[in-house]
């Protein structure tokens, strides 16, 4: 009986008392809007810098090649500080905004690397004319393979970049981290609080892995469809041949 009051006040100081559901509520939305930002702009930077790294002159790949090193290695935290705190043009930014760009420089980094490493494996089966062809078509062609081909990695730093996004709290941003550790400190239950904000990032990262997981098994149907497409003439052709003989 003690230990059952014990949880229902714990659930009601950390997720009822004061508002605490509505500040809740508000931090998800701040966390899934610095996650998905950070994922656009990884996309397009990423997507950018695996062409500089893929191009064929050498000064041109070792500009991507530096700027992959460079922001997949420098500290998240780092490049989230000199964003907010060093102003770009005389701007300042948003703390989400900071935020969101910095996570989203450190995925551009890793997504670069993923897809150039992807489509250096795949240009390894290709003849010269393939490749020379495929060099004028990098963002329809070779990038959209390469995506296909590296589903799981991609995964991986979806779930990473949404961790990444708790580092916001450091500007001020009200993510999920910073809002939960704030109402644990405000009670006398901060572990109830550490364990619920465990549960959520749990979730959220549950539902990258089913959608990532449902993207991976269409992608496989897709191909398995391709390549009995691709059987149906050779067998025409070999039953033809069978009947002239």
């Amino acid at each position: 009986m003690i230990s059952l009051l014990g949880i229902t006040d714990a659930v009601y100081s950390n997720l009822i008392s004061g508002g605490a559901y509505f500040r809740i509520i508000k931090a998800l939305a701040v966390t899934v809007v610095i996650t998905v930002l950070a994922w656009v702009i990884a996309m397009i930077f990423g997507m950018l810098i695996s062409y500089l790294t893929c191009y064929e002159k050498k000064i041109v790949s070792g500009i991507g090649r530096a700027l992959c090193f460079i922001l997949r290695s420098t500290p998240v935290l780092l490049l989230i500080w000199l964003l907010y705190y060093v102003p770009a043009f005389g701007i300042n930014l948003p703390a989400i905004a900071a935020a969101a760009l910095g996570v989203g420089l450190y995925g551009a980094g890793s997504f670069s690397e993923i897809l150039t490493r992807s489509a250096k494996r795949e240009m390894e089966n290709y003849s010269d004319i393939i490749k020379t062809s495929l060099k004028h078509s990098h963002f329809t062609a070779v990038v959209p393979e390469a995506i296909e081909n590296s589903l799981f990695e991609i995964k991986r730093l979806t779930v990473l970049m949404l961790q990444l996004s708790s580092l916001a709290g450091y500007i001020g941003a009200g993510e999920l981290v910073n809002v939960m550790s704030a109402i644990g400190h405000r009670n006398m239950y901060p572990f109830f609080s550490i364990f619920f904000c465990i549960v959520l990032y749990l979730i959220a990262a549950a539902i990258i892995e089913a959608v990532f997981n449902r993207i991976i098994v269409r992608v496989k149907k897709k191909r398995e469809r391709e390549e009995e497409e691709n059987l149906k003439p050779v067998e025409s052709g070999e039953e033809r041949s069978d009947l002239n003989e």
